[in-house]
């Protein structure tokens, strides 16, 4: 029974190699929750990892990021072991500089949510190779980066979307052009307004999902969006001809 797992686990990684080996565009997860990992896994569109798959995070520390060449991305210096329901987990206390308002579950540094990049050298090493990678396919591969941000009220939208156009232009090149998918939430009281809506602003695509119920709690269906999975269909309908 292991075998046939580690056979099939193997396998797996190997089509996965080829589709994004010959992929022109890759679509890929660049937070702010793990939401936008499960999506596109779920639709399968997801081919690569990104260092922010799998933690919380907001735009304006990604941009840092990017500016600063990920030089201290994984320094010890600056990471903390911090509180998350009676946990601790890692955050990046160096890149928090922030003009915007965030959900506060973003607004801690990166948060490396689910992994134990301070106590564990393999999983930082890990994450080494998920930067390297993702960077590597700058100028390579045609990016479609989806930002999941979630609701604040006190967030500048304008503002929001400015970043991620900076976003768009530091993951763009002669004959690729990315595109950044920003989507979000609006809270409705009445099943008969739920829809989804698209434009586009400051050259990003942004989708606002009209729902019952926040995407967060302790219910899977809730929490990964699959109660709206008919309006999330809808939106990767949309990415997918981009």
């Amino acid at each position: 029974m292991r075998l046939i797992k580690r056979a099939k686990k193997f396998f797996l990684k190997l089509k996965l190699k080829i589709k994004l080996y010959f992929a022109r565009t890759i679509y890929v997860s660049f937070g702010e929750n793990c939401l936008t990992d499960n999506i596109l896994e779920r639709h399968n569109l997801k081919l690569l990892t990104t260092p922010y798959s799998h933690g919380r995070t907001n735009i304006e520390y990604i941009l840092q990021l990017e500016e600063d060449g990920y030089k201290d991305f994984l320094n010890p210096q600056y990471l903390r072991y911090e509180p998350l329901n009676k946990q601790q987990v890692p955050r990046l206390k160096k890149y928090n500089t922030l003009r915007n308002r965030y959900h506060n579950s973003q607004e801690n540094g990166f948060e490396f949510t689910h992994h134990d990049v301070i106590g564990n050298k393999a999983v930082r090493q890990k994450f080494y190779k998920r930067v390297e990678k993702m960077l590597g396919y700058k100028g390579k591969k045609r990016f479609v980066i989806l930002y999941y941000h979630r609701v604040n009220p006190l967030t500048d939208t304008k503002l929001l979307l400015q970043d991620l156009a900076k976003l768009k232009e530091m993951y763009s090149a002669p004959g690729l052009p990315a595109e950044v998918v920003c989507f979000t939430q609006r809270i409705v009281d009445h099943t008969d307004q739920r829809k989804l809506e698209y434009e586009t602003k400051s050259g990003v695509r942004l989708f606002t999902l009209s729902t019952l119920k926040k995407w967060e709690g302790d219910s899977d269906d809730i929490f990964w969006a699959r109660c709206d999975e008919d309006l999330i269909t809808e939106m990767i309908a949309h990415v997918k001809q981009l």
